[in-house]
């Protein structure tokens, strides 16, 4: 079969030729190819590391953005190492019985559920800049085609530091690197907050963190910042308020959380009627969460000339083809609170299953004359 044949393939080159036409930094291509790679190799994750001013490899990029596995990544005994070393592919198709070259990796490797690897070199002008590496759950070679591709998005990794060498090559992956720490850093501690916050595991908040990075449009590193710079403290020392809040809802928290809410509508300019409806909106939900789920998380953020705000509970569900009534006439009392949300905010989003109910609003902020949103902008709604 050809690869016009191939409708991933032909999708995947038009992207890349896009991609390489687009004004797209270093960092955004090769986290663009490590997120290709777990896609098109049927992977679990992919990391790129690039050689420092020493020779140590340093993760630059991975998918998903984020893992707490980057010490697979930058093992010394891995088969990343391995192939930088001698410029070759370094493929282990069963991790279980695997090469004696990388035994105590293997062992790393399958205590975090993977049974496969291959490493491809990045050359760069005749040297060996780096390594892509893929790991996968399942055992089983790579076919000579999944290779080739491999090594064909390595190259496409070092197009991406080709672009920026002439800029000074060893800064450019000094401050990379940099930036991959501050990033890892940011994000441990944010899903420390989130854990403290919501009562939680470290590995459920990194899933809140992420589901909130995806919904806003924007990077896991990003995000992590603004939570960790908005939500210990409710009003900021220059007297500003953030406009990011993430709260428990319980029944004692209540008042506390109606206060909070408040305070950044205001700040983020609603008044009067509307600032009144929204909060009774979210109010509504809130008591929701609490009554038929004992509790749940809100989310609050504010983007292109809009307050969103998402309640959420681990509850049973709401029941299957349920709908909101349309009439004050068909209101039954135990969803009357859905029905006025609903008409306080038309666009409410609700997503609901056994394993619990996530519902979304969106209020329009007033805007100021020249046309710009009277609050500034905190991720992105969804």
């Amino acid at each position: 079969m050809s690869v016009a044949d191939d409708p991933a393939m032909v999708d995947f080159l038009v992207e890349l030729s896009d991609t390489l036409v687009a004004d797209l930094d270093a960092d955004g291509l090769l986290h663009w190819v490590t997120e290709r790679a777990v896609r098109l190799l049927s992977a679990q994750a992919a990391g790129i590391m690039v050689a420092d001013g020493r020779g140590v490899l340093c993760l630059l990029a991975a998918a998903p953005e984020y893992t707490p596995r980057a010490r697979l990544f930058e093992a010394p005994s891995a088969p990343a190492s391995w192939c930088f070393a001698t410029g070759r592919p370094a493929v282990d198709a069963d991790l279980d019985d695997p090469d004696p070259r990388w035994a105590a990796y293997a062992e790393q490797a399958r205590d975090d559920g993977f049974r496969s690897v291959a490493a491809a070199p990045m050359r760069m002008r005749g040297e060996i800049v780096g390594v892509l590496s893929v790991l996968r759950h399942r055992p089983g070679r790579f076919t000579d085609e999944e290779l080739r591709l491999t090594q064909a998005l390595a190259n496409v990794a070092t197009v991406g530091l080709l672009v920026q060498r002439d800029a000074g090559h060893r800064a450019v992956l000094a401050a990379q690197s940099q930036h991959v720490l501050t990033g890892r850093v940011a994000v441990e501690r944010a899903r420390g907050i989130l854990a403290e916050t919501f009562e939680m595991d470290v590995d459920t908040a990194l899933d809140e963190l992420r589901r909130h990075a995806t919904r806003t449009g924007r990077s896991l590193r990003a995000t992590a910042i603004e939570v960790v710079t908005s939500l210990p403290t409710a009003d900021r020392r220059n007297g500003t308020v953030a406009a990011l809040l993430a709260h428990p809802v319980t029944m004692a928290s209540m008042a506390e959380l109606r206060t909070q809410v408040r305070h950044r509508l205001l700040a983020a300019g609603l008044s009067g009627s509307a600032l009144d409806s929204f909060l009774l909106a979210v109010h509504e939900a809130t008591l929701n969460a609490q009554e038929h789920a004992g509790g749940g998380r809100l989310w609050l953020w504010v983007h292109h000339g809009s307050a969103w705000c998402e309640i959420s509970d681990n509850g049973p569900g709401l029941p299957a083809g349920f709908e909101i009534p349309t009439g004050s006439q068909d209101i039954r009392r135990r969803h009357a609170g859905l029905w006025l949300i609903q008409r306080v905010c038309p666009d409410l989003k609700i997503t609901s299953s056994a394993r619990g109910t996530r519902l979304l609003l969106r209020r329009s902020l007033p805007t100021q004359p020249s046309g710009s949103p009277s609050a500034v902008d905190s991720g992105a709604g969804g």
